[in-house]
């Protein structure tokens, strides 16, 4: 019995589409997802006190920023980075084929980052979520798109 070697070529074709795929998959759900992303960084983890490492941001804010945020009626227990808003809103996603960079120009932020070292990024928690609610159903979805037209 012979062996038909095109089903056997197909397959590996089909194969190699899956796995090179990957990258892509992870490039398109970040570009589809940016405000997800920018929505852990500020939300998940700067509001919430802590750094791309997930560790609280350090050092604490001086006393007299203490006193400006109670006015203001912002949490003082940790740092958040949120005065007016601008640092949030001037934060930027940009994809690369298998990771994402949280990125801004705004005019202090390199102060923020001399201060406080590790704050843009998500941390492994963020990450995790990111890659469970948007990343792996793309994936799926693209694996099903190249087995269904193998």
């Amino acid at each position: 019995m012979a062996v038909d070697n095109s089903i056997l070529n197909n397959l590996t074709r089909t194969v190699e589409q899956l796995q090179s795929s990957i990258n892509d998959s992870i490039q398109e759900s970040i570009n589809s997802n940016k405000d997800e992303i920018k929505q852990l960084q500020t939300q998940e983890q700067l509001f919430q006190g802590k750094d791309s490492k997930g560790i609280d941001i350090k050092p604490s804010y001086a006393a007299s920023t203490i006193k400006i945020k109670r006015r203001k009626g912002l949490p003082t227990d940790r740092v958040t980075l949120f005065d007016s808003g601008d640092f949030y809103r001037s934060l930027e996603v940009v994809a690369g084929k298998n990771d994402a960079i949280i990125r801004t120009i705004i005019s202090y932020s390199v102060f923020l980052v001399n201060k406080y070292a590790d704050i843009l990024g998500l941390d492994k928690e963020s990450w995790t979520k990111f890659l469970a609610e948007y990343t792996i159903p793309t994936i799926k979805k693209n694996f099903d798109d190249i087995i269904a037209k193998s």
